[in-house]
């Protein structure tokens, strides 16, 4: 909602005047943590926990630590043990096993992931956190997968939450969250080197030294790194030929009392590959990503305080030539976004039937672009919010588990640095409310029902605030009108333990509606004058519905082998079809699930393989400056591994990815590749 009111305006512009000195956040952070003394970590043992339950636990959610089958949201919890057994070399490839997650890879690199579809080709939903900080990009909303401070062997569990979750995980994950859990080097002393290598000119590797110098102090470097050829046709695209990326992070915890205790985080990253602009072509990328948090944890007498500020920086620069209308037009385009967050929560148990967690957020973020080396704008955005989660255990079997939050965002009027005497863009205050509640129910024998309803909030990407400007041939205007997009959701969810044969069953049905639809900045709809200019308006594109659910089946056999089956549906309506993008077609209706792992002495066997039908991308025909939707017909990914224990310390492994087709139209981007990988890890 529009709220034009003085105080508000007020009220960001004092915390403008306080946040010059946003940097001090993190240095109070580092000050406060010197000295630590005897006593144990308050932070969450993951495995001893998971030991304790039998199954993943985690606190991102309600604060406090929970089973996945307990917690007030639809959640599969990926293990560490699932992530290496997949095979997978990325993310990415690790998600394409889930149910309602749709993959789209672009390149060797580059992928878009939504949750429940209606967001693959008009920007990303889907909020994706490393251990509860934001790495997805306000700026543009997408996420840079090569940019990931997170190496794949390092991740203690990958935690999928479908639907919006906005009260609980914060603005932006309207769609879902994808929230990676590295492990704790005060928990989890866990240090190798893996290397791999073999088709299409893979080379890549991971390293990371854990150690906990006492019950006080520990540390961790991880370092990742992937050199490669693209797929066969990037040159006739006229795309990047090799890929690099080379990501580091360096994690310090410690204890500064018994009940006290801190991390300090730092991450940077390099990459060089080609990227799928959301109009339907490619452009040569080299970005640089770095990032500083500080994290205090305080088990007080007012409950367990949380304390972190982080500053996350992304550098983009995009140089290529686009060929069109018997014309080569220069793209000499860069930005630099820069975020800065801190967050204060409280959970406190105010008796033994009832949680309470009040948490308040504060965000800072600019974004300054230029063109040809010349400055365009530069531009910024402040946001407040405060939200509480409320666990009411009603009945030993009955749980209400209520979250709400309300963010307020501010815009200030800004002005076309590269044309002084240009008009300011009009500024934008919204206030907006998100709530999530869940109703679970645990009758024994016949399964746990649960109940959720939520309202989500998905953001305009800060470019879409920009003031009218040129970027080469494109005229970008600014839309005084634009505001957020909400999604309100329903659904219903049911799991059961079949004993006879060692396995759970799980079922989710849901339907949605999102109002005020968001694309990506440059997929808006845009017109053409002759014989090269176009002009872009950020748009909202009216409503889009979205019904399906999906059915999960996994057990173990009683000589050990591991087996999963999942089907899932979503069925998106646009009725407006106000974008040129389809919406309605922009998610393969069906899909299919189906793998395997199985360890028999010193050797590992795994497989998995999905099936979904066919599907919309679009393309740029640069012949005529237009978008097209083009159909994707349905296919089959199929992986496999095998591994070696040749030494308790040692392991042997080869993969495969893609093996059911040698080349694989995925997209209406590059055709994927069948990739064959060797593999050898070290633990030390």
């Amino acid at each position: 909602m529009r709220n034009e009111t003085q105080p508000f305006t007020r009220l960001f512009k004092a915390a403008a005047v306080l946040l010059f000195r946003r940097r001090v956040l993190l240095s109070g952070v580092c000050l406060f943590t010197v000295g630590t003394q005897t006593g144990h970590a308050q932070s969450l043992d993951y495995s001893a926990f998971e030991t304790l339950f039998g199954e993943p636990v985690t606190s991102s959610v309600t604060g406090k630590p929970q089973r996945a089958s307990d917690l007030p949201t639809d959640i599969q919890i990926i293990t560490s043990d699932q992530i290496v057994s997949s095979g997978a070399q990325s993310v990415p490839d690790v998600l394409r096993m889930v149910a309602e997650v749709d993959v789209r890879s672009y390149s060797t690199l580059g992928a878009n992931i939504s949750i429940r579809g209606n967001d693959a080709a008009g920007g990303s939903h889907t909020l994706v956190l490393v251990d509860g900080r934001q790495v997805y990009l306000d700026g543009y909303n997408y996420t840079d997968w090569g940019l990931l401070p997170a190496s794949l062997r390092d991740i203690r569990q990958i935690e999928v939450v479908r639907g919006p979750n906005s009260a609980l995980y914060g603005f932006n994950a309207s769609g879902g969250v994808i929230n990676i859990v590295t492990r704790d080097a005060l928990h989890e002393n866990k240090s190798y080197i893996h290397l791999n290598g073999g088709s299409l000119g893979n080379f890549g590797g991971e390293f990371v030294a854990s150690h906990k110098f006492s019950d006080q102090f520990a540390a961790k470097l991880s370092l990742n790194g992937l050199e490669a050829d693209e797929y066969t046709d990037a040159r006739s695209r006229g795309t990047l030929p090799r890929t690099h990326a080379l990501n580091a992070s360096l994690d310090l915890r410690g204890q500064i009392t018994p009940k006290i205790d801190w991390q300090l985080s730092g991450t940077i990253g390099k990459e060089t590959s080609p990227f799928w602009v959301d109009v339907g072509t490619y452009v040569d990328i080299a970005p640089l990503s770095k990032s500083l948090e500080g994290k205090i944890n305080a088990d007080t007498s007012w409950g367990l305080v949380e304390f972190k500020a982080y500053e996350n920086g992304f550098d983009s620069s995009v140089s290529d030539v686009i060929s069109t209308q018997n014309l080569n037009i220069p793209i000499a385009f860069g930005y630099k976004l820069n975020t800065t967050d801190a967050q204060l929560s409280d959970t406190i148990t105010l008796n033994n039937r009832n949680d309470l967690r009040l948490s308040v957020e504060y965000r800072y973020m600019d974004l300054t672009a230029q063109q040809s080396g010349v400055k365009m704008s530069n531009e910024y955005d402040m946001l407040a919010a405060g939200s509480a989660v409320w666990d009411y255990r009603i009945l030993p079997q009955l749980t209400l588990t209520n979250a709400v939050r309300v963010d307020a965002l501010y815009v200030p009027r800004m002005r076309n640095s590269g044309v002084p005497d240009a008009s300011l863009s009009d500024s934008h205050h919204y206030m907006e409310p998100s709530f999530n509640s869940r109703l679970r129910y645990d009758a024994k024998k016949v399964g746990v029902f649960g109940l959720n309803v939520a309202r989500g909030i998905q953001l305009p990407a800060l470019f879409d605030f920009a003031p009218t400007q040129n970027f080469g041939p494109a005229a970008v205007l600014n839309n005084p009108a634009l505001v957020p997009s909400t999604t309100i959701n329903v659904g219903l969810n049911y799991s059961r333990k079949i004993n006879p044969i060692n396995a759970n069953f799980s079922l989710s049905l849901f339907a949605q509606r999102t109002s005020n639809m968001l694309g990506t900045p440059f997929a808006s709809n845009f017109s053409y004058d002759p014989p090269f200019t176009v002009t872009v308006r950020p748009e909202n594109y009216g409503r889009v519905d979205d019904a399906g659910g999906e059915a999960r089946l996994e057990g173990i056999t009683t000589f050990g082998l591991n087996w999963d089956l999942s089907y899932a549906m979503s069925a998106v309506r646009d009725p407006d079809k106000a974008s040129t993008i389809n919406f309605q077609r922009q998610t393969p209706v069906n899909s299919v699930i189906g793998g395997f792992s199985y360890k028999i002495g010193k050797f590992e066997l795994s497989s998995h393989a999905r099936w979904q039908s066919h599907y919309q991308d679009v393309v740029a025909r640069l012949t005529d400056l237009s978008i097209e939707n083009m159909k994707i017909p349905g296919f089959v990914t199929l992986n496999a591994r095998v591994a070696w224990h040749f030494d308790k310390r040692f392991l042997l492994s080869l993969s495969g990815d893609q093996l059911a087709d040698p080349e694989l139209r995925e997209t209406a981007g590059l055709r994927i590749q069948r990739r064959l990988l060797g593999g050898l890890t070290a633990q030390f």
